[in-house]
């Protein structure tokens, strides 16, 4: 090594090292031209290409440089989106698009600059091919994952004609408001669907209940009244009860018995009673 030469430290060396008569910005650009899936580009006034270049052009097939002293409207004029971008950047307006060409998604940022004192446009574009497939497998994953905790909830919150015209509602776990609007939606359509004359909401095996959906429960129990059917509940926890009790909800006009087969017993004796047909033959309970 010579005394002109300065030391080089280890693992410094870098493959295709720029020249040291480089500067800082250049060296800097074309380390990201040379490594990263971009194609960088800039037109002059008329929209002639006085730069292009960059490993991103690999894939569409067209080497750095072919591109140089051609016109973009010309070249680019099936285009007529990124041709329009490219014009309003040379204007001065910028812009940024996602368009789909030979097989990849390319995202493109159009900037208008000035060279010389001239009106000029920089385009920078990149594959973003990668991104857009994982974003859209993240999609996918999530609406994976939304249908599971659909099917999850359904079937914690089944809806079962345990006698003719009578309906039951088991719920299980904590009962929270986005939860019991979905199961409300669900029971009003299975009443009329069944045409049922009682509904039992079962809260035995509810753990807590939120301050919301103890209101959103009285609520249920006045729709399933509108629809011509009476709500009953059944099971509910001293927790829960003091959390309704806590709130000041008006409990006089909801019919609630200690489990779900005190509850049936309790519909079959009325419509019984009735001389409904679901209720024919049964025995009264004493």
């Amino acid at each position: 090594m010579t005394g002109d030469e300065a030391p080089v430290a280890a693992g410094a060396e870098l493959q295709n090292e720029p020249e040291v008569e480089l500067g800082e910005a250049e060296l800097l650009l074309r380390t990201v031209l040379e490594n990263l899936p971009v194609a960088v580009c800039r037109y002059d006034r008329e929209g002639i290409f006085r730069f292009h270049d960059g490993k991103g052009l690999e894939t569409s097939g067209v080497r750095p440089g072919e591109h140089l002293g051609k016109s973009v409207y010309e070249l680019y004029a099936g285009s007529p989106e990124g041709v329009e971008a490219i014009r309003q950047a040379i204007e001065g307006k910028g812009s940024h698009t996602v368009t789909e060409a030979h097989g990849l998604t390319w995202e493109t940022w159009y900037v208008p600059v000035r060279h010389g004192g001239e009106p000029g446009a920089v385009s920078i574009t990149m594959d973003a091919t990668a991104a857009r497939q994982r974003e859209q497998e993240l999609r996918n994953k999530l609406e994976l994952i939304e249908k599971q905790q659909r099917v999850i909830r359904d079937l914690s919150t089944p809806i079962i004609e345990v006698w003719d015209k009578v309906l039951t509602l088991p719920m299980v776990g904590v009962v929270d408001s986005l939860r019991i609007a979905e199961v409300m939606d669900n029971l009003l359509t299975a009443i009329v669907n069944k045409d049922a004359r009682y509904a039992i909401l079962d809260l035995t095996g509810v753990d807590a209940v939120d301050t919301r959906t103890a209101g959103y429960i009285i609520e249920m129990i006045k729709a399933i009244r509108l629809l011509g059917a009476e709500g009953i509940v059944t099971g509910i926890r001293s927790n829960v009860a003091q959390t309704m009790i806590a709130l000041g909800l008006d409990l006089s006009g909801v019919t609630t018995v200690g489990n779900l087969r005190a509850g049936l017993k309790l519909c079959m004796r009325r419509m019984a009673a009735a001389g409904e047909a679901g209720g024919a033959g049964c025995v009264p309970v004493k």
